[in-house]
């Protein structure tokens, strides 16, 4: 049977709460009670370029750790970490290991930096040191790349290899699927670690799923007494602890992680708390890195539902590293542009309840396939929303989200239904109004595209199924692309076939919460 591991890493992840400023005392009270508890490795702290100073769990050299363990336990691996990009010191300057209480570094890297990694492993495993590869959000890397690194760390044969759930995203049936493909793959005398954290409130059932999978090889989970941690937080070493003392055997003493909580970490915790919120429950349901949504937290202006709306927003190549700048970009647009818009979704909700919804857009088939149209509406008497157009047909509604394309139209509503976004500062009185940053979508060549603006706002709705028409997609001839040749805009052929493929997305996105059709011909495919 394989033998489990825990490893604690509370002065080291726990330290994104505090800034890593324990202070020394503090710093001596957990590792001496953390060796009491008999955990089986104990993380100290990172490894960094920056000068030690003695109440910060930062180091710069593994000799700085001995004098703050006075109760060192023998039976347990001391480590510490090198976070690549993160002010690392370079490996050459640490002591050997033979000289020094800690025998492990672990070492974390994105993927564009996996050559440095390799690089820095090679040296610390010539100094003598135990290496745990562990790279940045590896439950996110798609199986080939996966594969590919496995099979670049069976040749490098470190102490072992991480899967790290960097974004809280992973589920029972992820955790199964990333256990057979590395197990089956990953050299049998490497051992396999797990990082969690504990967005989905699932890092605790996720390790005993972990510890259920059949496999021979020694296995390790990472935890924090408490779940210290950034933002959800980790594993709670307590709970896991005490789940293996019942469940598998009696290993670990659990009352002096309770003293850890009593005296070193409630104080810090009532300053700066870290744990499940909702906040960062949206944050992992839309593959977020959790600064972003401890940034729209911290702002203490924006509702939940806005937040959720205002992660949407980020591009999915942009979602996973942490980018302030563009996140508090989004914020300024959304407070540029933010209404109460609460009486006119509830307004929405109730006119199309129960309702088949066929939208009209302006591409040229809606003109073109008149007669199927008519023929359409007149045998299923839809509720009719048309996208900045007024076509040729009975309309319930005309949505209008770019100011350009409403002073084009302005001239022409007359007593029609109205909705606007709220970026349209010149407005007439009768206009309903609905917030145009909530509506923008995630694909930035699309990201305020009208149309996709619209079935967001559908499924906000709880509209359930949309009928769409004159979604084209656009052609290479910018003459073809509208019912009415007013609306030209892009001549550039390659925007136009980046905009097909955004809008794509994003209707297959749309098409997950509502079901969508066409009713004309379409460049679109839903898969």
């Amino acid at each position: 049977m394989n033998r489990i591991k825990l490893l604690d890493c509370t002065l080291r992840d726990g330290g994104y709460v505090n800034n890593w400023k324990f202070g020394k005392k503090t710093i001596q009270s957990i590792l001496k009670r953390l060796s009491i508890s008999n955990l089986d490795i104990i993380e100290c702290g990172f490894l960094t370029d920056k000068i030690y100073e003695e109440n910060y769990s930062l180091y710069s050299d593994t000799l700085d750790i001995s004098p703050l363990l006075v109760n060192k336990n023998e039976n347990t691996l001391y480590v510490a970490m090198i976070a690549i990009g993160e002010k690392e010191i370079h490996p050459k300057r640490l002591s050997q290991a033979k000289d020094s209480v800690i025998k492990g570094i672990r070492l974390t890297f994105h993927l564009n930096e996996k050559k440095k990694a390799f690089e820095y492993a090679k040296i610390l495993m010539e100094k003598g040191y135990l290496v745990f590869i562990q790279p940045v959000g590896s439950s996110n890397y798609s199986d080939g790349n996966l594969l590919t690194l496995i099979k670049e760390v069976n040749s490098l044969k470190p102490y072992a290899f991480y899967f790290v759930d960097t974004l809280g995203t992973m589920y029972q049936n992820d955790i199964v699927h990333m256990l057979s493909l590395i197990d089956k793959n990953l050299d049998d005398g490497i051992v396999l670690g797990y990082h969690s954290h504990n967005n989905l409130q699932l890092a605790f059932s996720n390790a005993q799923e972990m510890m259920r999978f059949p496999m021979k090889r020694d296995i390790i989970m990472d935890c924090s007494v408490y779940g210290m941690g950034r933002g959800a937080g980790n594993l709670c070493t307590e709970l896991i602890t005490d789940y293996i003392n019942h469940s598998i055997e009696k290993r670990y003493e659990v009352i002096p992680l309770l003293e850890i909580v009593d005296e070193c970490l409630i104080p810090i915790y009532s300053k700066t708390p870290w744990g499940y919120s909702v906040g960062y429950f949206l944050a992992s349901t839309m593959c977020c890195h959790p600064n972003y949504a401890s940034h729209l937290l911290a702002k203490q202006t924006v509702p939940v539902r806005i937040i959720g709306s205002l992660l949407d927003q980020i591009p999915e190549d942009r979602r996973k590293t942490y980018d302030k700048e563009y996140i508090e970009g989004i914020y300024q647009k959304y407070q540029e542009h933010d209404v109460n818009d609460m009486e006119e979704i509830e307004y929405l909700r109730h006119e199309l309840a129960g309702r088949e919804i066929l939208v009209l857009a302006p591409g040229r088939s809606i003109k073109s396939k008149k007669k199927a149209i008519k023929s359409y509406i007149k045998e299923n008497k839809p509720y009719v929303i048309a996208i900045n157009n007024i076509p040729e047909y009975p309309v319930d509604l005309v949505f209008i989200g770019s100011e350009r394309r409403y002073k084009l139209m302005k001239d022409k509503l007359g007593d029609y239904n109205i909705l606007l976004t709220s970026n349209i500062t010149e407005r007439t009185e009768n206009a309903r109004i609905v917030n145009y940053s909530d509506l923008l979508n995630s694909s930035i060549d699309v990201s305020d595209s009208t149309g996709m603006m619209l079935l967001k706002l559908l499924v906000k709705v709880s509209v359930k199924k949309a009928i769409l028409a004159g979604f084209d997609g656009f052609k290479k001839n910018p003459v073809w692309n509208y019912c009415d040749e007013n609306m030209i805009g892009s001549i550039d052929s390659e925007a136009l076939s980046k905009k097909n493929k955004a809008m794509n997305v994003q209707l297959n996105k749309r098409s997950k919460e509502m079901k969508i059709s066409f009713l004309t011909p379409t460049k679109y495919k839903i898969d």
